[in-house]
């Protein structure tokens, strides 16, 4: 597996606390059979966050903690974009802020994770995605379950879609560590095709962690082994490959139906 959304440099965000929790994220990680994690601590707002030469910093630390204590484990430049139109020109200069950044420039296709507020779409989200692929920058879409906004009017997300939008759950919504709404969203999402990376959104090295097995489980039992592989194995390779990832447009997301009683009943 491969966790393309994690908080695991220590003390740059509100993600792991120190280096002794970092040593036992990646422990848990490479345990629970993760073989390589993208660093994507947050970048919330312009002038209040770390610097992308501090960021690269705590990924060479992280690497040179797994040399030095036998941990399996490949670790992988990025960062959490907050959806901030003041922060669009310190994105992808130099490759700053792009998942695998150091490799910017010497790949056909760069990609970053971005957030949306949790509550609410800003009205210049169409504009912000198109000034990023103006970048030469894929945008990939953290944790859309956990959107309500969002998944009421998948009408938008499918807009965005259309136009190269990729998406990344995380492993515990499946796991229904998000709450209910979450899980039957990540599983909406799943079952329509919709679902292009995992991550575990790691934050702790207890709760949420880096172990993303009994999410991947779920996605295994629900969507079959292919399709688990191109999620948590093939496209992210994609992306440090620097290759381009092909998408399926939907046209309509197909929803249960609600039982009746007498269905619920008798079927």
């Amino acid at each position: 597996m491969i966790d393309i959304h994690s908080h695991i440099i220590p003390a740059v965000d509100d993600g792991c606390k120190d280096e002794a929790m970092a040593l036992a994220m990646l422990r848990k990680a490479a345990a629970s059979g993760t073989r390589a994690i993208f660093a994507t601590s947050h970048v919330l707002s312009a002038g209040e966050h770390p610097s992308w030469e501090k960021l690269q910093a705590g990924v060479e630390w992280l690497r040179s903690a797994c040399r030095d204590n036998d941990i399996d484990l490949q670790i992988y430049s990025g960062a959490e974009v907050f959806m901030d139109w003041e922060l669009l020109d310190e994105l992808a200069v130099n490759g700053s802020y792009c998942l695998n950044g150091e490799a910017f420039g010497k790949q056909a296709v760069t990609y970053m994770l971005v957030e949306l507020p949790m509550h609410f779409l800003p009205q210049y989200a169409d504009d912000f995605w198109y000034e990023l692929r103006l970048k030469g920058v894929v945008p990939i879409l953290a944790h859309p379950e956990r959107y309500p906004e969002l998944m009421a009017h998948t009408e938008r997300l499918l807009k965005w879609r259309k136009e190269g939008l990729l998406l990344q759950c995380n492993a515990g919504s499946f796991a229904g560590r998000f709450g209910e709404s979450a899980q039957r969203a990540a599983k909406l999402l799943l079952k329509n095709h919709l679902v292009d990376f995992i991550g575990s959104d790691a934050h702790r090295a207890v709760g949420r962690d880096t172990d993303m097995r009994e999410g991947v489980q779920v996605i295994r039992e629900l969507a079959g082994e292919a399709e688990c592989r191109r999620i948590c194995e093939e496209n992210p390779q994609r992306v440090v490959a620097g290759e381009r990832i092909e998408v399926e447009e939907i046209l309509e997301i197909v929803r249960e139906k609600k039982k009746g009683f007498w269905s619920r009943l008798f079927g």
